[in-house]
């Protein structure tokens, strides 16, 4: 199975530490996804460069653990690496605005996408990319990775499991340290916004651990005080009603301090009729906490093993994936990024439309 790469701005990396739990698998090559592009962190990851990792990801570093390098061809132009390299999977990861055209020229092809989010802007490009999609048969998803973090899996499944009782609320945080961003961040035209970027992984965390869909929302945002990054939004805020009768709220920030132990400081508290759970960060190591009828919250739950998302998707395409996650789940989560980034754009209540109906 042949994949190739195009641009590096943000999980591409994904694919890199699932490479050595994957048999008969090339990387192939790459392209730059804009003019310009550094390619220096794909390079990286394949053993072709020297450099600082993403954070916590140095214990994967080298082509997925492993000390070999992974030499690609590098092209210039998306479509001549296409039609020469005839990949089975493109690997889609450039500025986050400009995904459409790229996605729409594999999936012509008959080419599987993997592709870090959003995978649209607007529902019209969601809509033409679903039918394309469909129409070829492919499997298309999104790098919504929060599916495939051990302590959210665990999350998931003690909540199918009754754990909390029915759904009543659901409160998530996502906070990232702001750090030295890439200059397209600062143009909304090419970054895209904030809640399409970042807020959507906790859209994603809300459905997960749900199983509903959202029914209206109201987003807001704002760009002051966002250390010189021009049109990109440092905060955000989403209230979402739900199917039955559920309420969720997502902040947003790219306030975390640059001392802290850790990127990012995610949480997630799920208010249940028989007990309530939360997943947070302590002492730098994500926690599950529940509090029910046999739990007081004052030890951690044991944690359960996913597998690497890349490494569910291509086992998905050989037709022996777990499928944490599937194409539909990918556009419905698009689908209510899209909906809560025009709320806060117009600040107003966006209903959202059945998503089951729409991507089903």
């Amino acid at each position: 199975m042949k994949v190739c790469f195009y641009g590096n701005t943000g999980h591409f990396f994904t694919a890199f530490v699932a490479k050595d739990r994957l048999e008969d698998i090339e990387f192939a090559a790459y392209c730059p996804g804009y003019q310009g592009e550094d390619m220096g962190q794909l390079l990286l990851f394949a053993g072709q460069a020297e450099g600082r990792y993403p954070d916590g990801w140095e214990i994967h570093a080298r082509n997925g653990g492993k000390k070999e390098p992974c030499i690609m061809k590098r092209y210039e132009s998306l479509d001549t690496m296409l039609d020469e390299e005839k990949p089975d999977i493109l690997i889609v990861d450039n500025r986050f605005a400009e995904r459409y055209p790229a996605e729409m020229k594999a999936v012509k092809r008959g080419i599987h996408v993997y592709v870090d989010k959003p995978i649209a802007m607007t529902e019209q490009e969601l809509d033409e990319l679903y039918r394309g999609v469909k129409e070829k048969d492919l499997v298309f998803w999104a790098m919504d990775t929060v599916r495939y973090d051990a302590w959210y899996y665990t999350a998931k499944n003690l909540i199918q499991g009754g754990a909390i009782g029915k759904i009543r609320m659901v409160n998530c945080q996502k906070s990232y340290r702001l750090g030295k961003r890439l200059d397209f961040y600062r143009y909304r035209k090419y970054y895209g916004g904030t809640i399409p970027w970042v807020t959507i992984h906790a859209i994603d965390m809300i459905r997960m651990v749900t199983g509903k869909e959202f029914l209206s929302v109201y987003s807001q945002q704002s760009t002051a005080d966002n250390g010189g990054y021009g049109e990109m939004e440092i905060i955000t805020t989403s209230c979402f009603t739900m199917e039955d009768d559920i309420l969720a709220t997502i902040t947003t920030d790219y306030y975390r301090p640059e001392n802290t132990h850790s990127h990012d400081d995610d949480r997630m508290r799920v208010v249940g009729t028989e007990g309530i759970l939360e997943v947070i960060r302590r002492d730098g190591d994500h926690e599950v906490r529940l509090i029910n009828r046999e739990n007081n919250g004052t030890q951690p739950v044991k944690q359960e093993t996913p597998p690497f998302i890349f490494e569910d998707y291509v086992h998905t395409i050989r037709g022996c994936g777990q499928q944490l996650l599937n194409v539909q789940e990918s556009f419905r989560n698009a689908y209510a990024a899209i909906c809560a980034q025009r709320s806060a754009d117009e600040k107003k209540i966006i209903e959202l439309k059945n998503a089951k109906k729409l991507y089903d």
